[in-house]
């Protein structure tokens, strides 16, 4: 959010992004630049490869010349987590006897280093208004203006940590009242009521104009290097749920000046005055919706079927869906620009750091036939879900144990790791829990995604992951002179089938784990209508998403109570909140990955993977175009993780939903007791659980033609890419994948 003065005694550091970081050939491109030195200098490039390891292809770029380079000054800027309501207008009349609030808290985080506001209309210029806060003691604080100053006075009244408690707060002249009623879910003990009265030194200048704010408070504006003042900066969040907020006017008939139900508009970022004044919100920083309430009885576990229940939203400190960065410059995409993934490269002038701003261009529309084409699909949805994650971080609830011999400083990492691991304002990812404890629904790409770069190395598997491993594929398409265009998940959900109509094969990334409705279906369609399909990857179509048309930058993902999963939502809260699916493993809604690529997720495991073996039916006489050159039994014996099942891996299952009619054509060669299965493969007791124990840890190369005579090839493993590379594509990894390719391009089947 706008400029801050923080960037100095940092590390060097260059960061940004790109907004919209999809576009199409003319479209503008704002470019937000946070550096610490006087100066940096910035080009723009398609990318093609951004491995610089042993091994790998060589890394490439191709500059953009329509689009100019240039130099700007340095300037640090920050993002400002924290979610909060802000409603513009409340409502308050010239005179009245009082002011009445009530409304429901639950809070999450009673021992918390900030004070935490439930409601605000402070002042702090003019020393009017009130606001409702719990201090660090987990103690209700209400304090109010005067038109001299502000007096804050300590209730003593301490609500329970994720308990419901119904607060109401009546100012009348000198008098401030407050009673806190606790409420029980079941029969679980709850306090006593209790309540607390004062006289404040001055009476309380409660009704003036200005906005309201929900569960957090006014810290002043933001201040430009213009000199210009900015948004609102808020302050002191409140890590918690809300409902059912109304408050009053006093007298011997109470005048509603606002009552809001949270249920309402439930897929947008407005909240609703239903009292009839017309004084709605915005939400700011996506806090979580379609979460339980003070009134959910467990009768109805789905919000868009339920009468009551679903009244609450859950605000965090640590939300963050727009950094709010001032844009340093613009580029404008050419209208000769190849679909594909792009950066804008800055660099400090010094030396001293640098950074790849990706963003990726689709097509506008097809100039040409696409009969002779293949098309790569970057999968945007796994981008977000994984956006600046945290998993390493031990000082946070959510941190990932890899096993005792893990050591994450003799790990090999890139310097964005360090950059994310310092840059704690850039948001989370949907692997996160928030500072609360609860888990993070939503992933947005309106801020710097330092592990989306092309060079970028995972911490915890030593080797490029997502996006880094994805251009790999798109160097050996340049490699092998195979035509090509790209897309992204986000151009499959908003076009459907029609974005790959025409293709002859559509490449998957190497980890598409998170398609929505719409873009599942896509790929469902185009291969119905005879499409080939070649998932080359693993743990894909394995999670729910959901994106909202209006907010496309805002991903949401709800993990239910089965999965491999860092956390679990609450009973009650698997329903998106964006589009009302039941979120959760595509598996539990009967449309597993086995269903159409042949394989599903089984195992994973961090250490080195292994290589695959080659089946009886892959010596089919009517197969032998795949395996030219082919030299041997063992696929994949090498890779930057090893060989090329591993990571995270898939199987044939006719149980789950495969082909029975599909072929393997090659299976792994046995993991090692790291891989540990899949949790939704468990049954009772848990036995046979690890690699050496059950031949259900595996990875399976699959093979069938389907029924609209699209063929699919599945590989079932994230580490395909991290082999396909090794020895720059001299590999029989690389042989294999091209002969599939170049004999779908050819008709063969």
């Amino acid at each position: 959010m706008a400029t801050d003065d923080k960037g100095s005694g940092s590390a060097p550091e260059i960061i940004g992004y790109a907004e919209p970081w999809i576009v199409a050939p003319g479209d503008s491109v704002a470019i937000k630049i946070s550096c610490t030195e006087a100066e940096y200098q910035h080009r723009t490039v398609r990318l093609i490869q951004g491995i610089g390891l042993e091994h790998a292809p060589e890394k490439k770029t191709e500059q953009v010349l329509e689009i100019p380079s240039g130099k700007q000054k340095g300037r640090f800027q920050a993002a400002q987590p924290g979610s909060y309501a802000y409603v513009p207008y409340w409502g308050p009349p010239t005179t009245a006897a009082g002011l009445q609030i009530s409304f429901y808290m639950q809070p999450w985080m009673l021992n918390c280093s900030h004070a935490q506001t439930l409601l605000s209309t402070l002042n702090s210029v003019e020393h009017t208004g009130f606001s409702i806060t719990l201090n660090t003691q987990g103690s209700l604080v209400v304090t109010t203006g005067n038109g001299e100053t502000t007096e804050a006075v300590d209730t003593g009244l301490k609500p329970q940590k994720k308990a419901w408690s119904k607060l109401k707060l009546i100012i009348e002249g000198r008098s401030v009242k407050m009673t806190m009623l606790h409420k029980s879910f079941r029969v679980e003990p709850i306090p006593p009521p209790a309540a607390f009265t004062c006289q404040v030194a001055r009476e309380p200048v409660v009704f003036r104009p200005g906005p309201l704010l929900i569960a957090a408070r006014s810290g002043g504006t933001t201040t430009l290097t213009n000199g210009q003042n900015s948004d609102l900066r808020a302050t002191d969040f409140f890590n918690g749920r809300i409902d059912r907020l109304t408050l009053k006017a006093g007298g011997d008939k109470p005048l509603v000046l606002a009552k809001y139900d949270f249920s309402q508009d439930m897929t947008s970022d407005r909240i609703v005055d239903v009292s009839g004044q017309g004084h709605n919100g915005i939400l700011v920083n996506s806090p979580t919706r379609a979460v339980r309430g003070h009134d959910w009885d467990g009768s109805e576990s789905d919000w868009t079927r339920a009468d009551f229940g679903y009244g609450a939203i859950h605000f965090h400190d640590d939300d963050l869906d727009d950094a709010k960065w001032e844009t340093d410059f613009t580029i404008t995409i050419p209208s000769s620009a190849r679909s594909g993934a792009y950066a804008v490269e800055v660099e400090t002038l010094n030396g001293l750091d640098s950074d790849s701003i990706t963003f990726f261009v689709r097509p506008e529309t097809w100039t040409a036939d696409n009969s002779n084409k293949v098309c790569l699909v970057f999968s945007t949805f796994t981008y977000l879900a994984y956006a600046n994650e945290r998993l390493y971080d031990y000082t946070r609830v959510n941190s990932a144990s890899l096993g005792p011999s893990f050591d994450i400083e003799k790990a090999l990492k890139s310097a964005e790791f360090y950059k994310m691991r310092r840059r704690i304002d850039l948001g989370l990812s949907c692997y996160d829990h928030h500072n609360d404890g609860s888990g993070v629904c939503y992933s947005s790409s309106k801020r710097p995604i330092l592990n989306v770069r092309p060079g970028y190395i995972m911490w915890g598997f030593s080797r490029p992951r997502e996006f880094s491993a994805d251009l790999m594929m798109l160097a050996f398409l340049e490699r092998e002179g195979i035509p090509y265009e790209t897309l992204t998940d986000h151009d499959l959900h908003a076009r459907g089938a029609a974005a790959l109509r025409g293709f002859n094969t559509v490449i998957t990334g190497s980890h598409p784990e998170y398609p929505t409705l719409q873009s599942f279906a896509a790929y469902s369609a185009y291969s119905k209508a005879g499409g080939n399909l070649m998932y080359l990857g693993g743990n894909g179509f394995y999670w729910v998403s959901a994106l909202n048309a209006a907010r496309p930058h805002r991903l949401e993902v709800r993990r239910g109570d089965t999965g491999v999963r860092s956390f679990s939502l609450p009973g009650g809260e698997h329903v998106t909140s964006t589009d009302g699916q039941r979120g959760g493993l595509w598996r539990s809604r009967g449309m597993s990955c086995n269903t159409l690529f042949g394989v599903g997720f089984c195992a994973q495991g961090t250490e080195p993977g292994v290589p695959y073996k080659r089946t009886e039916a892959a010596r089919d006489p009517a197969l032998s175009w795949m395996f030219t050159g082919v030299e041997g039994d063992i696929i994949g014996e090498k890779g930057f993780g090893g060989g090329a099942s591993g990571d995270e891996i898939d199987r044939y299952g006719v149980e789950n939903g495969s082909p029975e009619d599909a072929l393997v054509l090659a299976t792994s060669t046995g993991h090692s007791d790291d891989f540990g299965i899949a949790i939704e493969d468990l049954e009772f007791p848990a036995l046979n659980t690890l690699g050496t124990q059950t031949n259900l840890i595996r990875s399976d190369i699959v093979y069938y033609v389907g029924s609209g005579g699209g063929a699919v090839f599945s590989v079932g493993s994230i580490n395909w890419y991290c082999s396909l590379a090794w020895d720059a594509f001299e590999n029989n990894v690389a042989k294999l994948t091209g002969n599939v390719i170049k004999g779908f391009l050819a008709g063969k089947r």
